[in-house]
C-alpha cells in the first residue's frame, strides 16, 4: 500500500515542488517508510512509501526506465509475478530487480495502454511517457486502491484521497448535487464522481489517458457473461474452486511481517483461517506468522464468539479478541474533516480499534473474506430464472428452502415479496412497471427527497444510463454483477480501505482474485446456492470448516450498531435541525419523523427498526459532511464547527 499524488500541465507550464510536497504531504499516513517525487517540466509525480511484501523493501519510486522517459508510481501488488515475469522475458523485457514497479513498468513498455488486462493484483498506477508526452493511469477491476483525480482548465491534479487536490488554488469547492442525491436516495449508482464538482474518480477497470488535445477513458476488463463451466459433478466444481481459493490465498501471503486475518466467524473469514491452518499444519514454521482479529459482541444477537471459537480450537494461531462499541460522533466528524468526505459506516468505524490493535501486533497486511458474500451467495433473482424456463417445481423447492433467509417469523407468506419482487417483475417489461406504477399513482421518489431536487439532478436517468452490465443469460448472474461493481459496493470498498490506510495496514482480498470472479460468475446458479448459500464453498473446504460454522445459515446483522450511533443526543440534535433540509433537498419534517419511528421502534425490541436504518445513516452521513465542509449552511449551534474538530484533531 502506498499513495499518489501528481501534477500535470498541458500548457507546459513548469510544475510546482511546492505544491506537489504539500499534495504529499497529505498523504503520510498511507506511506509513512519513504516519500519522494519526480519533476521534469511540465510533470511532477509523487508518491509516498508502505512496504508490505519483503520485494518493496527494494523499491524506490518514483521508478524510472533506463532512458529516463518513462516514469511509474504504483500504489499495489501484483499477484500473477511468476506467471507475469514469464510472459515479459519471452518477449524481451528483461528485469534488473524483483519489484512490483519494475514488473508494471515493464508491463507497460511491453503492452502500452493494455497493460492493465494482464494483471492480476490490487492497484493503481500512473505513468508518465515522456515519448508520448501523455499520462497514462489505471485502477484494477474492483477499486480496491483508490484514485481520484480533477482536470480544471490546462492543469490535471490526482492523489489517491481528495484533500490533496484542494492544495492547488482553484474556484471554491461545490456540491455535485447528483452524486448528493445518489447517496441520499440510496440509489448510489456512479463510479465516476465524487461529492465535488470537478473532482473525478477514475472507476474500476478502467484506463485513463490524458494529452494535449485528449482526455480518455476506456473500459479495459469485464466478465465474459457468455463463459460456462459445466462439469458432470458437483466433486469436479469443488476441486476446481479448491484449486483457485489455495492460489488466491497463497499469492497474497508475501509480507515482511505477521499476516493478520480477520476472523468473523462467518463462513468467508472462516475459510481464509481454516486453509492457512491446513496450510500450517504441513508448514510448522509459519504458525507463528498469523494473528486472528475478530469483534465480539457480547449480549447483542450479532455476537458470533461461538464460531470464532469453534475456528481458533482448530489452529495454532493466536487470537485477539476486542468487544465492538458503537462509534462517537466526533469520530464520524474527524472522518469527514480528515478525508473531505462521507464518514465510515459505523460497522466499519467500530473496527478502528482491531486495526490499532493489528498494527500493535506488527502486522501490515491483513487477509479478509470480503467477496464472499459478492461472488459466492447466488442471487434471489434466480426465482426470475426458473419462472421464466417454466422450472415451476424447482421454483417451489428453492423458495421453500430460502425461506429462513428472508422470513423472520414463521407466519411470513412464502409468496407475498420473495415469488413477485424477485421472480414475476424482472419478467416484466421495464415500460409495463411504469405504465403500472403511474397508474397506482406510485413514484420511484423516495417522500424524505424533495421532489424538484430529484427532478434537478436528473435522478431517474442517472439510475437508468448507469445500470452497465454485460449481457447475461441469467437475471441471477446479472444481479450479482451489477450489485458488487457499482455504487454502493464501490463507496464500501473505498471506506474500508481508507480506514486501513489511515492505520498503515494492507487489506488482501482473495474473494476478490479476478480468476474467482470469473470463475464464480461461470458457475451453474445451483453451485451458488443449493438449498442454502455457498455452496460450493461449502463442498470445497468441506472438513476444514467446523461443521457449525459449515452449516450455518443465518448471517450476523449489524443493525444495532447503526441505531446505537444514531440514538444520541448529539445525533437526534442534527436530525431536528437538517442543513440539508435548508437548501430544499430533503423533507426534515419526514426525515424526522422517519427518524423517531426507528426509535420507538428499537427500544421497544421491534425489528422493525432495520428498515429505517439505512437510510437515515446514509442523510446523516451526507449531514455531516455538508455542515463539516459547507459551514455557511450550518444552522444548528451545537453541533461542532469545523475548527473545532480540527483543534481536536490536531491535538
Amino acid at each position: 500500500m502506498s499513495g499518489l499524488a501528481g501534477i500535470y500541465h498541458l500548457d507546459g507550464k513548469p510544475a510546482d515542488p511546492t505544491l506537489l510536497q504539500r499534495m504529499i504531504n497529505r498523504l503520510v499516513h498511507r506511506g509513512p517508510d519513504a516519500s519522494d517525487y519526480w519533476i521534469r517540466g511540465s510533470v511532477g509525480v509523487g508518491h509516498v512509501m508502505l512496504h508490505t511484501t519483503p520485494e518493496s523493501l527494494d523499491e524506490r519510486q518514483p521508478w524510472l526506465d533506463e532512458t529516463g522517459t518513462l516514469c511509474l508510481t504504483l500504489d499495489g501488488r501484483i499477484d500473477n509475478r511468476e506467471d507475469l515475469a514469464a510472459s515479459l522475458d519471452a518477449a524481451g523485457f528483461h528485469l534488473r530487480t524483483n519489484t512490483d514497479a519494475e514488473l508494471m513498468l515493464r508491463a507497460y513498455q511491453h503492452w502500452g495502454a493494455h497493460c492493465p488486462e494482464h494483471v492480476i493484483g490490487d492497484f493503481a498506477l500512473v505513468v508518465w511517457d515522456g515519448q508520448r508526452q501523455q499520462l497514462f493511469c489505471a485502477r484494477d477491476i474492483l477499486g480496491l486502491k483508490p484514485f481520484y483525480y480533477c482536470l480544471r482548465g490546462t492543469t490535471v491534479c490526482w492523489a489517491s484521497e481528495i484533500p490533496p487536490l484542494f492544495e492547488q488554488e482553484a474556484p471554491p469547492r461545490r456540491p455535485n448535487e447528483a452524486m448528493v442525491a445518489e447517496f441520499l436516495t440510496g440509489n448510489v449508482v456512479t463510479n465516476a464522481e465524487t461529492l465535488y464538482e470537478g473532482i473525478h474518480r477514475l472507476e474500476p477497470a478502467h484506463v485513463l489517458v490524458i494529452r494535449p488535445g485528449k482526455n480518455e477513458t476506456r473500459r479495459y476488463w469485464t466478465i465474459d457473461p457468455h463463459r460456462r463451466i459445466d462439469y458432470s459433478n458437483d466433486d469436479d466444481y469443488a476441486e476446481h474452486f479448491h484449486e483457485l481459493f489455495s492460489r488466491a490465498v497463497q499469492c497474497r501471503l508475501r509480507s515482511q511481517k505477521p499476516i493478520g486475518l480477520e476472523l468473523s466467524g462467518g463462513l468467508d473469514s472462516s475459510s481464509v483461517v481454516s486453509l492457512l491452518q491446513a496450510f500450517s499444519r504441513t508448514n510448522p514454521q509459519d504458525r507463528d506468522r498469523f494473528h486472528t482479529f475478530s469483534l465480539i459482541f457480547p449480549g447483542l444477537p450479532c455476537d458470533e464468539r461461538g464460531f470464532i471459537d469453534d475456528v481458533t480450537a482448530q489452529g495454532p494461531f493466536p487470537s485477539h479478541r476486542i468487544r465492538a462499541q458503537a462509534p462517537a460522533l466526533d469520530g464520524f466528524l474527524d472522518d469527514v474533516l480528515r478525508y473531505h468526505d462521507l464518514p465510515d459506516h459505523p460497522n466499519g468505524a467500530m473496527s478502528n480499534s482491531l486495526r490499532a490493535l493489528a498494527q500493535q501486533q506488527g502486522c501490515r497486511v491483513i487477509l479478509t473474506g470480503s467477496g464472499g458474500d459478492e461472488w459466492l451467495t447466488g442471487s434471489f433473482f434466480h426465482y426470475a430464472d426458473l419462472l421464466r424456463t417454466l422450472k415451476l417445481g424447482a421454483l417451489l423447492r428453492r423458495l421453500h428452502a430460502d425461506r429462513p433467509l428472508y422470513c423472520d417469523r414463521s407466519s411470513c407468506d412464502l409468496f407475498s415479496v420473495p415469488l413477485v419482487q424477485f421472480g414475476l417483475l424482472p419478467l416484466i417489461p421495464q415500460s409495463c412497471r411504469n405504465i403500472g406504477k403511474w397508474l397506482l399513482g406510485r413514484t420511484n421518489i423516495p417522500d424524505w427527497i424533495s421532489p424538484e431536487f430529484w427532478h434537478r439532478t436528473h435522478m431517474q436517468d442517472r439510475i437508468r444510463q448507469a445500470s452497465f452490465a454485460p449481457p447475461f443469460s441469467s437475471y441471477a448472474q446479472q444481479d450479482l454483477f451489477r450489485s458488487t461493481v457499482q455504487g454502493l459496493g464501490i463507496h464500501g470498498i473505498e471506506l474500508d480501505e481508507r480506514a486501513s490506510s489511515s492505520f498503515a495496514l494492507e487489506k488482501r482480498h482473495p474473494f476478490n482474485d479476478r480468476r474467482i470472479i470469473e470463475f464464480a460468475l461461470a458457475l451453474p446458479e445451483e453451485q451458488r446456492w443449493r438449498d442454502r448459500p455457498k455452496f460450493i464453498l461449502r463442498k470445497a473446504l468441506g472438513e476444514l470448516l467446523p461443521t457449525s460454522v459449515r452449516e450455518r445459515v443465518q448471517k450476523a446483522d449489524f443493525s444495532c450498531m447503526f441505531a446505537q450511533a444514531l440514538l444520541t443526543e448529539s445525533s437526534e440534535a442534527i436530525f431536528q435541525s437538517l442543513s440539508l433540509a435548508s437548501v430544499g433537498w430533503v423533507d426534515g419534517g419526514k426525515i424526522l419523523t422517519t427518524y423517531q419511528t426507528m426509535a420507538h421502534c428499537y427500544n421497544r425490541g421491534d425489528e422493525a427498526y432495520r428498515f429505517h436504518v439505512a437510510p437515515l445513516w446514509m442523510i446523516f452521513g451526507v449531514e455531516l459532511w455538508f455542515r463539516t465542509l459547507f459551514p455557511e449552511h450550518r444552522e444548528h449551534p451545537d453541533l461542532p464547527t469545523r475548527q473545532e474538530v480540527a483543534s481536536s484533531y490536531s491535538a
